[in-house]
Order: structure tokens, then sequence, then C-alpha cells
């Protein structure tokens, strides 16, 4: 069973870059089906932006454009649309968009709009605007997601700066799973090491910040597939070197140091403080773990699943085959193959007996996205599983939840130790 008509894809990571954007405004040329999705999950991983785009009134955007929904208005592309054009309701959209005073528009066309060739031509032209005419849906969210990401960076004043300082965060979204949450933890590391945090870029950034992330002296990736593009793109244009842990994604005790501790060779900081906080982690964990096998609840001999993109299958798996000994038993990544070397080369140094086919292989637990995970329990093939990947399960979350970071790393351990306790 494959699962691929259910992941995310290209224009969605158009979308996302634009509403990652924290003073930024998306329209998309096109019907309103291409907009329901898109403007419902921005409206609910991004509510809190720092300029008055967002509202728990759905009336104040009534207007057909909006369809009570506060992000990405539409054009609603009908029939006589494909004849005539979107010329028209394109300008109306823009003009009820610029009412909200963005710092920025992103325009998209849809698959449908981009067929008939819509240019996206506007009468009068405000502010930054970054047209996207062809986008590409059929590719990975992550493709879409940086290749826009760099028309925004390429439309915006930047340039190189002699006197650099502190880092920028790359690879990370506002469709990672908590993200404001792995924003903070990793920036509170960071600052144990002295290390200044610029800005994130595409999760929660500013157009204000994005033109001075030039001046960063180093980025650093936390997800390869959603950053190393955008990181190749900053050092040609910009000269921002930057750096990514061979380890993938900061989760997981060895990665969160490898990634630590390389950051500061590059940047000639001191990691002991951090190194310290998670040394202290490191104990907690193992003294709750070693509770366990005093009362004979051992996680050896356990089997688990992962079904999430490369960068964080790789070292969930790794970190979970190596702390707790429980075996994995399948890992998919779907179409991201930015990690594939690596979790192939890790299955065969240990031994292991791995499949690409987790929709139809038992396991006790699954770590994946929400619907992948609700998905194989309902079919009976994993007794129980852990969110790490959007779309999550309808879990209220009141207090933080990382996924990366140290805090990622404790909640990775609970939710997992939790599903194999239920199954007792």
């Amino acid at each position: 069973m494959s699962s691929e008509y259910d992941r995310p894809e290209g224009l969605l990571g158009v979308s996302l870059a634009f509403e990652g954007i924290s003073d930024a405004a998306t329209i998309i040329n096109g019907p309103t089906g291409c907009k329901s999705y898109p403007a419902w999950f921005s409206e609910h991983a991004f509510p809190c932006r720092d300029k008055e785009c967002y509202t728990d009134v759905p009336f104040k955007y009534y207007k057909r454009s909006f369809f009570t929904q506060p992000r990405v208005p539409c054009t609603y592309m009908d029939g006589d649309d494909y004849i005539m054009g979107t010329g028209e309701k394109l300008n109306e959209v823009f003009e009820e968009v610029m009412a909200l005073d963005p710092s920025l528009v992103g325009i998209i066309n849809s698959p449908g709009a981009s067929l008939i060739g819509e240019t996206l031509k506007l009468r009068s032209e405000k502010g930054i605007v970054v047209r996207i005419e062809s986008p590409a849906p059929s590719v990975p969210l992550g493709v879409g997601l940086q290749d826009t990401m760099i028309r925004i960076l390429a439309a915006l004043p930047a340039e190189r700066h002699e006197k650099r300082k502190g880092v920028n965060i790359l690879g990370m979204s506002v469709w990672d799973l908590h993200w404001e949450d792995s924003v903070a933890d990793l920036k509170y590391l960071l600052g144990l090491c002295g290390i200044t945090v610029n800005t994130v870029v595409g999760a929660g950034c500013s157009v204000s910040e994005l033109k001075n992330s030039g001046s960063a002296e180093l980025n650093v990736i936390v997800r390869r597939d959603l950053g190393l593009e955008v990181a190749k793109w900053y050092e040609k244009e910009l000269g921002v070197p930057y750096f990514e842990s061979k380890m993938g994604a900061p989760i997981g005790f060895d990665a969160l140091e490898d990634w630590i501790t390389g950051i500061c060779e590059r940047m000639n900081a001191d990691p002991t403080d951090a190194m310290k906080r998670i040394k202290e982690q490191r104990e907690r964990a193992a003294n709750v773990l070693l509770s366990l096998y005093t009362v004979h609840k051992p996680t050896v001999g356990h089997t688990f699943s992962v079904v999430t993109a490369g960068p964080i299958a790789y070292p969930v798996m790794s970190f979970l085959y190596s702390y707790l000994g429980i075996l994995p038993v399948a890992v998919n990544t779907g179409s991201d193959r930015t990690f594939d070397d690596e979790i192939l080369r890790f299955i065969k140094e240990n031994g292991l007996d791995v499949t690409c086919e987790a929709f139809d292989t038992p396991a006790d637990v699954m770590i994946g996205d929400g619907n992948s995970v609700s998905s194989a329990i309902s079919r009976g093939i994993v007794t129980d599983g852990y969110d790490i990947a959007r779309r999550g399960r309808t879990i209220v979350c009141i207090k933080e939840r990382p996924v990366f970071g140290l805090g990622g790393t404790m909640c990775l351990l609970d939710g997992v130790m939790n599903a194999l306790r239920r199954m007792d």
C-alpha cells in the first residue's frame, strides 16, 4: 500500500514559503479548491502574526476572495475565466490584500491557471510582489518551498556584509509540527553557547529579518530537505557559509550533540553549558528507564516503524535503536531521497532487516505524521504511535511540545515509552 497521494506536494510548499513569513500575504490565482487547505493550515499553524492579518472573527473576511478564512485569498477561478482570464479578479483581490498592509505579497498561479498561461499582471503594483507563475505541484513539498524561498530572498534588497555576527536557522517551516516550540528550544541551546540566532528563515521570520539575514556569520541547517538549497543560495549570493550535521535533524542525544558541537566549532564558541544541560537530561532519562528494568518492563525486542522525511527518519531510527534497543522494521521517507544513503548504510552496518513498506509491515509503534499513524492503527498494522510530523492527530498541546532539540528528544522518548507501556 502506498500513501503518496496523501503526501504534501510542491504547490503547498510554495504557499507555505510565503505563509511562514509573519508580515507577508499570499494570493492564489485559481479556484477555491486550491486555496481551502493552504488557508486552513496557515491559519492553524501560524495564528499569531506581527500584523493584523489574522482574527478569530471570520465574518471580517466575508468577501468572496477570502471565503471567511483569514489567510490565502484566491481569485475563485471558474469556467469563464479559463477563456477570458482572471486579470480583473486578480487586481480586485490584490487591492483587498494591500488593505491589510503586508510587507510582501506572493501571487501563485494554480496548476489550472498556469496551464492557460495566466501572467499575473497587475494594474498598479505596490510594495514587494513575488510571482510564481508555474508552480510544480508534482514535486515534494521541500522542493516547492525552497525554490520559492530563494525567489523571495532574491527579490529583497539584501547585500553582502563584511562584519558578520550570529547564525540563521534554515530548514524549518510552519509545516513542522509545533515549530514554535522547536525554534525556542534550539535558540535556548545555542544561547547557552553564546550564539545569537538572527532569524529562522521561513518559520515565523519577518521581511525585515530576511533583508538583514545576510549579516549572519553562519547558516545552520535543521532539515536538509527544507533548507540545503537555500543555504547554497546564501553562500553563493551573499557569502554566508553553512553547516549541516551528518546525523540529520537535531533529535536524539547523539544527533543533538553533533549539531551543537559542529556549530560551535565553526563559530569558535564554547558548547560546555549546552552539553551540561544535555547531560542532565540524559541522566534523567536513564533513571526512568532503569526503573522500568527493575520491574521487568524492558524495551528491548519491541519493534517500530518510521514514516517521515529522511533528515528526521535517520536520527529517529538510529536513536531509538541504539538508545532503547527497539528494532526498526520499516522506514518510509516517501518521495524524499535526501538521507537514503545514510539510512541504508545504518541498516547494513547493524545487520537489520528493514523494509520501506511501513504501511504493510506490522510493528509495535509507528513514529510519523498523524495521518499515517492513525491509518496504521485503524488497520491493525501497528498497536500505537507517536506524532512527530504534520499533520498531527487531534491532540491538544497546551504546554511546549517541540520535535527538535533537547525538548524534542525528551518528548520522543516519552511518546514512544508510553506507547509501549500502553501495550502492557
